[in-house]
């Protein structure tokens, strides 16, 4: 198992899309997003509000290039390759799910490190590592339907549906511009999205030194379709290979 996961995470670190989705992107948005749009009066509050969101947005287009990855593997005959060895069937959903998370370490603290670093983001040590584990944490979902993409569709399908959905969430999520600045329809619209709920919670805990338990709720809703979603497609994959 563990060989299984270092071999994806090596696969996934080398591929382009993973670097400038999850790696180069949410830097150069943060950077630019925290240094030019923001009004020197809130330039503080902004930053670290700015901070987190980009860090979201990096650790979820990790998640969603491992997806993609999966409908490679399994165009290419990989996944066909792995139900020959004796290795337990929800080994591999669970390994994949596992690289996700070893993946998005380097997409946080990158986003992380530059508010602390360029913009000088103050939080106690404790508010940092809650923040930090809240966002590593809250990409499993995602990261499950992205791999319920990767399992169902063509690649072609797959990258197409993962990018879009990486896209639309993000934004519908607040994550580039914030939720509260949306029309009362749309602003509605993101408080029950998956995303809303995910940054929320780190969001909470920077401003209101607590755990947003709605957000939380939302977030679990999500994961629980999500892993039901994934599940399915995992067993389709299963008759179709």
């Amino acid at each position: 198992m563990i060989a299984y996961i270092r071999l994806e995470a090596a696969k996934t670190v080398r591929d382009t899309g993973y670097v400038v989705m999850g790696l180069v992107i949410p830097v150069t948005l943060y950077l630019i997003f925290s240094t030019l749009t923001i009004p020197a009066e809130v330039r503080a509050d902004g930053a670290l509000y700015s901070m987190i969101a980009m860090a979201a947005y990096g650790a979820l287009g990790g998640v969603f290039s491992n997806g993609t990855g999966t409908a490679e593997d399994k165009q290419t005959g990989w996944l066909r390759q792995l139900r020959l060895i004796p290795i337990a069937p929800w080994r591999v959903p669970a390994g994949k799910t596992a690289t996700a998370a070893i993946i998005v370490v380097p997409a946080l603290a990158l986003v992380l490190a530059a508010g602390a670093l360029v913009h000088h983001v103050r939080l106690n040590p404790g508010q940092w590592l809650a923040i930090a584990v809240m966002l590593w944490i809250g990409t499993i979902p995602f990261s499950l339907f992205a791999l319920g993409n990767g399992y169902l569709l063509t690649p072609q399908n797959a990258a197409a549906a993962n990018l879009a959905g990486y896209l639309a969430m993000s934004v519908v999520g607040g994550l580039w511009v914030p939720s509260a600045t949306f029309p009362g329809w749309l602003r509605t619209i993101s408080e029950w999205s998956p995303v809303n709920g995910y940054a929320n919670l780190s969001w909470s805990l920077a401003f209101d030194h607590t755990v947003n338990l709605r957000s939380a709720a939302v977030l679990l809703a999500w994961s629980t379709l999500f892993a039901l979603y994934a599940g399915y497609a995992f067993r389709r994959a299963g008759r179709l290979t």
